[in-house]
């Protein structure tokens, strides 16, 4: 009863630790939710955008990406989507003389997105759906920015041009686009790998709380099985003992009723014991008094018995 006190007063104490635990848990897991939830609505910012990018995407093609590289002389439109997308991927431009300033070299993104994006369309419409959007190097980002505000690279305005390069449109502008949302997002993110972090900690510690309370609990319910059983059994012998003595009692009012008779039955085992000696020629007599005294009168028969 003593260990079952002990124990039980250490299972106040684990259990009231468990629940500061679970306190301290519930509120690192509310927080955690609130900043994961605030980053999701910044993300969702950028979300439909990029969406309807990779909807576009996955409409088109390898015949719409064939078409565009199979192109002799471009619109100016696919010309610009290209070069965006180059810039995109950090293809190199390829250095040409310019025509119109002898002397002078121009970049041609347009070749160079030939040989580097549109040689395998599979692999370059791989390249679009794979790419590493929360990384996008800064100086690459700078590259593009100028023509966000280009009002002739717009899905609108090279729908007029090509399919394929509307899509790739779109793309490059969501890519832009969740950039910048991500860069807002990435405090946000940090605050929640750390808060999460947090809360795995203190998930472990409530959990070995919660372990160290089980043990307790089954340690104080085997006590007080054992200890229900003790008690039962000791009612049991209180009982049989109750018996025994009524019991006992009896007995003793058995044996001392039985001490009364004792010299009855001495008596009596002594005549038994005369009457057995005397039993062969009791029998004798009997037969006798049956054979010979049979025939006279009654009176008379008990009047020879008498003088014997």
């Amino acid at each position: 009863m003593k260990q079952i006190t002990i124990d039980k007063e250490s299972i106040a104490i684990t259990k009231a630790q468990v629940e500061i635990e679970e306190k301290n848990a519930n509120e690192k897991a509310d927080a955690a939710k609130l900043i994961a939830d605030d980053a999701q609505k910044d993300l969702a910012e950028a979300i439909p955008a990029l969406e309807e990018a990779v909807k576009c995407l996955n409409d088109l093609k390898k015949s719409d990406i064939d078409e565009v590289k199979s192109l002799k002389t471009p619109p100016s439109g696919v010309v610009l989507t290209i070069k965006v997308c180059c810039l995109m991927f950090d293809i190199k431009p390829i250095k040409k003389n310019d025509p119109n300033q002898p002397g002078k070299k121009i970049d041609d993104y347009w070749e160079a997105g030939q040989k580097g994006l549109l040689t395998d369309a599979k692999i370059f419409l791989n390249n679009l759906m794979t790419f590493d959007k929360d990384n996008i190097p800064d100086r690459i980002i700078k590259s593009i920015s100028v023509f966000m505000d280009d009002p002739t690279f717009t899905p609108a305005a090279i729908e007029r041009s090509s399919k394929a390069c509307t899509a790739i449109c779109m793309w490059s502008r969501a890519m832009y686009k969740y950039h910048f949302v991500a860069l807002g997002v990435a405090p946000k993110r940090a605050r929640l790998k750390e808060a999460e972090d947090e809360l795995a900690i203190v998930m472990e510690q409530l959990s070995k709380a919660k372990s160290s309370l089980k043990l307790v609990n089954d340690r104080l319910e085997s006590l007080e099985k054992a200890y229900n059983e003790a008690i039962e059994k000791k009612d049991m012998l209180v009982k049989k003992e109750a018996s025994c003595k009524i019991q006992l009692s009896n007995a003793d009012k058995l044996i001392g009723g039985l001490g009364g008779e004792e010299i009855r039955w001495r008596e009596t085992v002594e005549k038994l014991s005369e009457s057995s000696n005397n039993l062969l020629g009791d029998i004798i007599i009997s037969a006798a008094t049956i054979s010979y005294l049979g025939s006279f009168t009654g009176e008379f028969r008990n009047d020879l018995i008498n003088n014997w």
